[in-house]
């Protein structure tokens, strides 16, 4: 079974991931992979079949999540290293802390929500259940959805669902939200979208998609605080990445796209790296047929560079 190389839950672009990195990396080296998000495990099933003397550090912020693929991964346990964090916690002193040494030699980020926490989380993820408004990734606490919803000011409310969601309604929308709290506490995820739905004159729904997509998104991204962690975290994981290293990151909307292109372009500069992807790798019609929700989805990869001689002479002389 090892040998074989199987999808698995529709792991997104995982063809192209898994060339780039045999493009790299032979088949029979002994590497260190790091799948910042476990999600389902699909991905990290998919390097560890593909490269069988790999070992693989698998990352999570949601226990759930990562129990999850630690299950999938049963047949692999002597390879893989489970630890529940954000991959943006990630530096040598975490790796040391963990008992790991030497550095990813390939890192893997899938940026977009699992089929899991849309379906069947129970946190208010989707807006086709009526669930209790949460979107917590992680079980360490924090603000919830109910709490941004039902508190935050308009000026607040207003620049979330507009920079996040780029919702064009959000005035209308947020004035609706306030008018609501006026009278009634909003707390399930059904509630919210019917709210949005009716905001939103139906000749302006997005085609194929709930109109509330877009404030539901950025509800999530405000409660766990994505924009940040992908910009701490992508610039860290390029610096952990071993000389010679690989790094792909899968995101599923524009600005989570922007901020990795930037932290990788000025990562390349100077012959520090190398572009793989002067524009992103986008899912074929092929995939987008058996996996619709793959259809935003954008990958970024950059290939760190092996320091020359003379860059180790000059090093040394700094010392």
């Amino acid at each position: 079974m090892e040998n074989e190389l199987e999808p698995v839950h529709y792991s997104v672009l995982y063809r192209e991931i898994v060339s780039f990195f045999q493009s790299v990396f032979e088949k029979d080296r002994e590497i260190l992979f790091l799948d910042g998000t476990a999600g389902e495990g699909g991905h990290s099933l998919l390097l560890l079949q593909a490269f069988p003397k790999s070992k693989l550090i698998l990352l999570d912020r949601d226990s759930v999540m990562l129990s999850r693929a630690q299950a999938r991964l049963s047949d692999f346990k002597d390879r893989i290293f489970p630890i529940e964090a954000n991959f943006s916690e990630v530096d040598p002193e975490f790796l040391k802390e963990h008992g790991i040494s030497g550095s990813p030699d390939g890192i893997l980020l899938d940026l977009g929500i699992s089929t899991f926490h849309l379906l069947h989380a129970g946190r208010g993820f989707s807006f086709r259940e009526n669930e209790p408004l949460d979107m917590r990734l992680s079980s360490s606490g924090g603000i919830s959805a109910e709490d941004v919803i039902n508190t935050y000011p308009e000026k607040a409310l207003s620049k979330i669902f507009y920079e996040y969601g780029e919702e064009r309604w959000t005035k209308k929308i947020v004035e609706a939200i306030l008018e609501r709290r006026r009278h009634s506490h909003i707390g399930y995820s059904g509630d919210l979208a019917q709210l949005v739905s009716r905001v939103i004159p139906r000749k302006f729904w997005p085609p194929g998609k709930h109109p509330a997509t877009r404030v539901f998104q950025a509800l999530r991204i405000e409660v766990n605080q994505e924009l940040l962690h992908i910009e701490v975290g992508v610039k860290k994981l390029l610096e952990v990445l071993a000389p010679g290293g690989l790094m792909q990151v899968i995101s599923f909307h524009s600005l989570e796209d922007r901020i990795t292109k930037n932290l990788f372009r000025d990562f390349a500069r100077n012959g520090a790296a190398k572009l793989l992807t002067k524009k992103p790798v986008i899912p074929g019609d092929e995939e987008t047929k058996e996996n619709p929700a793959s259809r935003s989805a954008k990958l970024r990869v950059i290939h760190k560079a092996v320091p020359t001689d003379i860059d180790m002479e000059e090093d040394e002389e700094e010392e």
